[in-house]
């Protein structure tokens, strides 16, 4: 047993002789992880990464739809408010090619829409006044006109964060009377559909629109239109 130390000094202990080897010291911070650790993280990564894609096409009913079933129907061409050149013409066709593909309407083909647009003198990129909307839809022979304007429009295809975004809107036409029924307002991102890493990035136009274009018609079908039976 040690004395006491006299008054005003400091007794400094010792520690005691260690076998300690610094380099194969690592802390707890730095230790491998667990398995389920590393599962984790990956699902939260998961969750975080999709968190975007919760985005819905906004609708704005303006008059209600027909009670009937609506079989034929006309895409307008786009107009194109973007920067991104022919972002009118990409959209158009995938939105088209879903209609075609995806649903029972009846789609008036691209060709005859366009001819009617030469024949009544209406430019591609000029909105049809609500004369002329219900003279197209009698030359055309449809219940139901689709006009949409590209809002937006970019896509950045190289580097390390490739991303594409676009902004849209439709209107959806009665034929007989002219009136804008509804109008819906989608934007994305491709990153919103991103997951873990670069898996489910969409980073081209084409494919952001298409994916766009479904979650639009998904949406119309939810809400009551109803196309005629097959």
């Amino acid at each position: 047993m040690q004395p006491p130390s006299p008054p005003g000094k400091i007794r400094y202990g010792y520690l005691r002789k260690t076998n300690f080897n610094p380099a194969g010291f690592r802390p707890a911070l730095f230790s491998t992880p667990r398995p389920w650790c590393v599962l984790l993280l990956l699902l939260l990564t998961t969750m975080i990464g999709g968190c975007g894609t919760s985005g819905r096409p906004q609708l704005q009913p303006l008059a209600p739809l027909p009670p009937h079933e609506i079989c034929r129907v006309a895409v307008l061409p786009f107009i194109n408010e973007s920067n991104y050149a022919q972002a009118d013409l990409i959209v158009y066709k995938i939105l088209m090619s879903e209609l075609v593909n995806g649903t029972t309407f009846r789609v008036t083909l691209e060709g005859d829409v366009r001819k009617a647009f030469r024949q009544m003198r209406i430019a591609p990129q000029q909105k049809p006044t609500f004369e002329q909307l219900r003279m197209l839809a009698d030359r055309l022979g449809v219940q139901l006109l689709i006009a949409g304007t590209i809002n937006e429009a970019s896509e950045v295809s190289g580097g390390r964060a490739p991303n594409s975004q676009l902004v849209m809107t439709l209107q959806l036409i009665d034929a007989p009377s002219g009136r804008i029924l509804w109008n819906t307002y989608h934007k994305k991102s491709g990153q919103q559909y991103q997951k873990v890493m670069h898996f489910g990035l969409v980073s081209s136009i084409s494919g952001l629109a298409r994916r766009m274009s479904q979650e639009i018609l998904e949406l119309w079908l939810q809400e009551g239109l109803k196309p005629c039976a097959d």
